[in-house]
């Protein structure tokens, strides 16, 4: 391929906000083995913040699946059309992806060799017998054959700006009168911790999600033992989840932040955690990013191996069950309430509320030993 002949450059990649994420090192090495070209990267609406202020890319192309009507879908054709891509990297590789591919007119339209409807793309990405890996390493590996450099030190990135940074300190002055840029927990009092920690009840797939009773147990006593202040995480859609829980606590130490953070925002009050606990899921992703924040990832159907937290505080909880990672997204082992969500799958109720309140347990006493000691 001469890299001189290719100014216009195509990347897709539309979901999901952690799928995005974990593509971001990719994003840059595709920057970084065409450095002159103009890029533009297609993504949905919700994971929009990914790619806005990425530094690698040119452009942004939304498309917003819920709103999505003929007409849009018409100016979207006739916008990636006027752009005269000379090639698309497809980094999703579904049968969507290959159509958007294929009608923006891109000479050259790199994809992974099972992608689905790969007929409509003509560069196929052979695995060449690589076993499944990461998916941070597999859009890295896609990125480097039709182009991209190499990247040593690969980190998943999510800009966010001051007035990100301002909304977190509004939120938590707000919800525990706490004020001023906080850092980590003061340990040196020793006795009663007050201690940050975000909870994620939801999810994509519902098979993925924890118990409601078991963020409210573990919530309860974060607050007895700690004196902990509670932040609930999560997306649009899903208020009824915090609703439960505030319902069942009745305290002021618990905030709903709930559909009220763009992902920007919610990275920034992430920062001032000192803990999240959290199923497989966007969130999580974009926690493993922050070094000072210790992320407790609860993992059932899917696999850490694959999809896990990338950050070096990341710690990872799962079950032994034979049948997992099943990748389901309908267990057939017992039945999932649609509306409360009481009773969750059996791979992420054998994770118990006392596995992971042990974890903060003793990494505050360690923390309080290495500060007394």
């Amino acid at each position: 391929m001469v890299k001189k002949s290719v100014k216009n450059i195509l990347i897709i990649k539309l979901s999901s906000i952690g799928d995005c994420l974990l593509a971001t090192p990719a994003i840059e090495s595709i920057r970084r083995g065409y450095p002159d070209s103009f890029i533009a990267w297609l993504i949905e609406d919700k994971s929009k913040d990914i790619a806005i202020l990425n530094p690698y890319v040119d452009d942004v192309v939304v498309v917003d699946r819920q709103r999505f009507k003929m007409r849009d879908y018409l100016s979207l054709l006739k916008k990636l059309k006027n752009c005269r891509f000379d090639i698309s990297i497809d980094l999703q590789g579904v049968s969507r992806t290959s159509i958007f591919a294929f009608l923006s007119g891109a000479k050259r339209r790199y994809v992974e060799e099972y992608a689905g409807l790969g007929f409509l793309q003509n560069k196929k990405i052979i695995r060449k017998g690589r076993s499944l890996e990461h998916a941070l390493k597999f859009y890295l590996f896609l990125a480097q054959n039709c182009g991209g450099a190499k990247i040593e030190e690969p980190n998943p990135t999510l800009i966010t700006t001051k007035s990100d940074e301002r909304f977190a300190l509004d939120f938590l002055e707000k919800s525990f009168k706490i004020t001023g840029d906080i850092g980590a927990v003061d340990l040196k009092t020793g006795g009663k911790k007050d201690i940050l920690v975000g909870i994620n009840p939801t999810g994509t797939w519902k098979t993925k999600r924890w118990p409601v009773r078991y963020f409210i147990k573990l919530s309860k006593e974060l607050i007895d033992s700690f004196n902990a202040n509670i932040v609930i995480f999560g997306g649009k859609g899903e208020e009824y989840l915090s609703a439960e829980i505030l319902n069942a606590l009745k305290t002021g130490k618990v905030a709903d932040a709930i559909g009220k953070t763009t992902l920007k925002q919610a990275k920034e009050l992430l920062k001032r955690m000192d803990y999240f606990i959290t199923p497989d899921s966007g969130l999580m992703h974009i926690a493993s990013t922050i070094d000072t924040l210790k992320v407790i990832s609860l993992f059932g159907p899917t696999e850490p191996t694959l999809t896990g937290p990338v950050g070096k505080n990341s710690v990872v909880l799962t079950d032994s069950l034979i049948c997992i990672p099943c990748f389901k997204k309908k267990c057939p082992l017992n039945k999932i309430e649609s509306n409360n969500l009481k009773e969750c799958v059996l791979c992420m109720k054998r994770i118990t509320p006392d596995k992971v309140f042990n974890i903060i347990n003793m990494d505050l006493n360690t923390s309080l030993i290495n500060i007394t000691g």
